[in-house]
């Protein structure tokens, strides 16, 4: 029972009302206060105990007809007090404290026990019908500037704790869709859902000019001049599909702490690089760069997963919220990139892969393509195809390309081997991370607005990067990413330190050779013949495969096994052999073609030629340590 007016009270004013002479005004006074101070459950156990008084006292038959009469003038009462169509609540909810005492609900009845309607009864009486338990407002509208569509901010007060939930405006305007509502703890059933429907659509004519209008996106990064979710102008209207990043993208803790922890961490070169491809990922779309992949990897326990934490605590939440795993679907992993879109990407545990070297090659590809797949859509037509403008940090305990991936696998990629440890103490320095992060990311951001030369500042670095290395572009271009945005936060945060410079890092780049897909098969197919000498020696019994024979350096192979062979090991016959014959790896018969016809251990069939040059190689010794 309600602490306003106890049972004993009840019984007490009954008692009095009902013993000697019916007493209409007491009764009455009664039924006000029970109206006014309770619930609707506290209200009929109040009722209840009238009841139960007033058949003990031979009053229940005036005591139901006075009853009904007060519903009727109660409900009157409430319908009258209602002309103005203003909801009467106590409370709103934060940040839309404009709609206070005029937000219009037509002929509906919104106050702070719920969302009630008037309905006329076959007896011409009117009567009020709850719809909804709690309040329920629109109270913002999202206008995407990408794609043109709307959703719609709903706040409902549970408990006297007001909550928001962002929905596309169909779900609203749809008498099935909106039972999906249900799943935020709003209050609506297959029976109501009709009448909510027509209640919040009555809600956005009559408030159309109240409530709020927002420019969004459906992701984070850069908009414009704006940075989401930095941005007062610019809102993302994608929570409730990455939640759990969003949400994730925040300050807590000390922001000295933080950075002072860093500062000892980021002697350290690869937790340096690390760092500085974080502070990357807002450069890319600014001037104007590809997508690229830094990898950092070695054996266990050198503390690369915490080196990523520490990479993520500069935007937000780390473990649990910013770094993910690669554990996953492309196209999951290819709609979070493209979520985040100008904010890093940061993948753990590069061994969760399945598919060996070929997933590896088609992942690097798929996520530096900087774009998502063309998908057909339910209704017709294509989906639109999401883009991203960042860069990815991933870790793994093998290199991610191998000897047979691609020169633009290898291209996209600043590959980091941990020769030793990243991190020492990582328990630490988790702990650090993990209780102080998120302040670094915004200030970056501000001051990165503030800059007026980064492209000047960018093509310097790569100029110098072009002469001083023997690589490509693509890797000069990835790398002067990383050495731009590590001048930056030494700049803004880290002021204490000296900004990285070429030397330091033209390790971690891979050689034009290296990335070269032609000289890297050829060098294969020369430990290949060596290693399969049997199968190519004359004096060998004649048992087994043949595959051919050498003679003066010169391997006559069987064209189905090298072809056999170079698929096997994920290399591609085609791509390679025109480049073979103009570097002279192979020779051309007589007509100009790679195929010889000729004869092995008596058999005719199509040979391939391999010259196997050995003067790049020096004998060694058997008493050679090595």
């Amino acid at each position: 029972m309600s602490e306003c007016l106890s049972n004993d009270d009840i019984k007490e004013i009954c008692q009095n009302a009902f013993k000697y002479e019916y007493d209409v005004d007491t009764v009455s006074n009664l039924l006000n206060e029970i109206y006014k101070s309770h619930d609707k459950e506290i209200r009929e156990k109040c009722i209840n105990t009238i009841l139960t008084e007033a058949r003990e006292l031979k009053q229940l038959t005036r005591f139901k007809e006075q009853l009904k009469q007060f519903k009727k003038e109660y409900i009157q009462r409430q319908i009258e007090a209602n002309v103005s169509g203003v909801a009467e609540l106590s409370t709103v909810p934060k940040g839309y404290e404009n709609i206070k005492g005029v937000y219009s609900c037509g002929d509906y009845i919104l106050d702070d026990k719920g969302v009630k309607k008037t309905a006329k009864t076959k007896d011409g009486d009117f009567v009020l019908v709850p719809i909804c338990s709690h309040p329920l407002l629109i109270v913002e509208r999202l206008r995407n500037i990408q794609d043109n569509c709307e959703k719609v901010v709903l706040a409902f007060c549970v408990g006297n704790r007001w909550e928001t939930v962002q929905v596309e405006r169909e779900v609203i305007a749809s008498n099935t869709k909106i039972i999906r509502l249900a799943n935020f703890s709003i209050d609506v059933t297959s029976e109501t859902a009709k009448d909510i429907v027509k209640y919040l659509q009555c809600l956005m004519q009559k408030n159309i000019n109240l409530i709020k209008v927002s420019h969004t996106v459906n992701r984070l990064g850069w908009q414009g001049g704006e940075f989401v979710p930095y941005s007062d102008k610019v809102k993302c209207d994608s929570i409730a599909e990455f939640s759990g990043i969003y949400k994730s993208i925040a300050s807590k803790g000390n922001y000295d702490l933080w950075r002072e922890h860093c500062l000892k961490l980021r002697e350290n070169i690869y937790l340096r690089l690390t760092m500085a491809a974080s502070f990357a990922a807002p450069l890319i779309e600014i001037i104007g760069g590809l997508p690229f992949i830094v990898h950092l990897w070695g054996g266990t326990g050198a503390g690369k997963t915490v080196a990523l934490n520490v990479a993520a605590s500069v935007w937000g939440k780390p473990s649990g919220g910013l770094v993910r795993t690669l554990n996953g679907t492309s196209y999951g992993i290819s709609e979070t990139a493209a979520f985040m879109y100008s904010l890093p990407c940061i993948l753990d545990e590069l061994q969760t892969i399945k598919g060996g070297n070929t997933s590896f090659n088609q992942m690097i590809m798929t996520l530096t393509e900087g774009m998502n797949k063309t998908q057909g859509a339910a209704s017709g037509g294509i989906r639109q195809v999401k883009q991203w403008k960042n860069c990815f940090i991933c870790s793994g305990e093998e290199n991610i390309v191998k000897d047979n991936s691609g020169g633009g696998s290898i291209n996209r990629v600043i590959s980091l081997e941990v020769q030793d440890t990243v991190i020492e103490d990582g328990n630490y320095t988790m702990n650090v991370i993990s209780n102080n992060y998120g302040f670094a990311g915004r200030e970056f951001i501000s001051r990165l607005k503030e800059e007026k030369a980064l492209m000047n500042s960018y093509r310097d670095i790569l100029k110098e990067l072009q002469a001083d290395t023997d690589t490509t572009d693509k890797q000069c271009m990835a790398m002067a990413f990383l050495l731009l945005a590590d001048s930056l936060a030494v700049k803004y945060i880290f002021k204490d330190e000296c900004n990285l410079n070429v030397n330091d890092v033209k390790q971690f780049m891979a050689t034009k050779s290296e990335v070269d897909i032609v000289e890297r098969t050829y060098k294969w197919l020369c430990d290949w013949v060596a290693q399969n000498k049997n199968k190519f020696n004359d004096l060998t019994n004649d048992t087994g495969e043949v595959w051919g024979k050498v003679e003066n350096d010169v391997a006559t192979i069987n064209k189905s096994v090298l072809t056999e062979c170079l698929q096997r090991n994920n290399f591609d016959y085609g791509s390679v052999m025109r480049k073979f014959a103009e570097r002279g790896y192979i020779t051309r018969n007589s007509q100009g073609k790679y195929v010889h016809q000729t004869k092995v251990r008596g058999w005719k069939a199509s040979y391939i030629k391999l010259v196997c040059r050995d003067n790049e190689y020096t004998e060694v010794s058997d008493t050679s340590p090595f």
